[in-house]
């Protein structure tokens, strides 16, 4: 027989859990209005697997915004196949080449007081939106949080995984300055169809300024971010970052013989926001050897287009005793930046 107080105690906790359950599924029902965007263009064979990643998120306060950038297949009909009144399609007649200029478009439908610009080939993992609103709660005074994830091939085979640098501390807000010295070493590391900002700092920090920083201007934007307000990136595995030969930042890198719009962020942010005697001698070494990477990667893929004339300049603007003299004094960077290129490869698709 069970004790009378044993079996009062076990009814106890039953109706605790009980209530946490419900507690929580109010929570994921009625937590405040995220904006999720989805910006589309010729996306038929992914967009259905994107929306039901995030149809299927466990927070289900979304408003999901689709925003056609005049697609020429069949992207508009696979999103009107679903019967979910929180979607939305806007259609538009008139194609922006440039893909930033289509996410520009997303602020002004969004009525959330979050802010997500989803990719249309990506997966999202159910807890994704969750997990970002509740880091919000945690840390008010933050206006972005981040997450990493798997990156998948076109069968939606894993290849690889995102890396968060070893001096970000997962869930933990971090300042301008953090973001930005980690980048010196590790170029950039926050994946961009996992951000999720505030409303009111994507209003004062819109839009994403392609013109000046061509495919970078993600990254600005997210280190402009951190300067309105810390930021914090959750190393969880949240997100399903696609890689496919036809896409526009692999194709990039297959055929880039001009320097990284990575560079074109940095300096300018070092010549606007920090003094170089700001920057530590070590962060410093490691961004040229950053730009030394670069340079060699430039010149390979000039020698596999066989564009010579190139190629020879390429060669000669290389400083070799520049960044021998750098490997020499920092010998372990050498391995750690042969990691990282290593793990830049991932994102090439031949």
């Amino acid at each position: 027989m069970v004790p009378e107080r044993l079996h009062s105690n076990t009814e106890q906790l039953f109706d605790q859990k009980k209530k946490n359950d419900d507690t929580m599924e109010i929570s994921l029902n009625s937590g405040p209005l995220v904006s999720i965007c989805i910006p589309v263009y010729n996306a038929e064979k992914t967009i259905g697997k994107t929306l039901s990643s995030i149809i299927n998120q466990k927070y289900k306060n979304l408003e999901i915004i689709v925003v056609d950038n005049d697609s020429r297949d069949n992207s508009v009909q696979m999103v009107q196949s679903f019967h979910d009144p929180r979607i939305k399609v806007i259609q538009h007649h008139v194609h922006f080449p440039v893909g930033e200029h289509n996410w520009n478009r997303c602020f002004s439908y969004a009525c959330g007081d979050y802010l997500a610009i989803f990719h249309a080939d990506d997966v999202y993992l159910p807890d994704m939106v969750s997990r970002q609103i509740e880091t919000f709660r945690q840390y008010p005074s933050i206006c972005g949080v981040f997450t990493q994830g798997d990156i998948i091939d076109e069968n939606d085979e894993k290849i690889g995984e995102f890396q968060l640098p070893p001096e970000i501390r997962s869930g933990i807000p971090c300042t301008y300055k953090d973001i930005f010295f980690a980048a010196l070493d590790y170029a950039d590391f926050l994946p961009c169809p996992s951000a999720m900002l505030r409303r009111d700092a994507y209003s004062k920090l819109a839009p994403f300024r392609y013109d000046q920083f061509r495919s970078a201007s993600d990254f600005d934007m997210w280190l402009r971010a951190s300067k309105y307000s810390p930021v914090a990136i959750l190393n969880e595995k949240l997100m399903n970052y696609r890689v496919s030969r036809t896409q526009g930042t692999n194709v990039l890198n297959r055929l880039r013989t001009h320097e990284s719009d990575f560079f074109r962020v940095m300096d300018y942010h070092i010549k606007e926001y920090l003094q170089t005697d700001e920057i530590p001698a070590q962060k410093m070494n490691g961004y040229d050897l950053l730009r030394f990477g670069d340079l060699l990667i430039r010149t390979r893929n000039s020698f596999s287009k066989r564009d010579w004339k190139e190629f020879k300049t390429l060669l000669k603007d290389i400083s070799w005793l520049k960044y021998a003299g750098i490997i020499l004094r920092n010998p372990t960077s050498l391995y750690s930046k042969y990691k990282l290129f290593k793990y830049f490869r991932t994102f090439k698709v031949n």
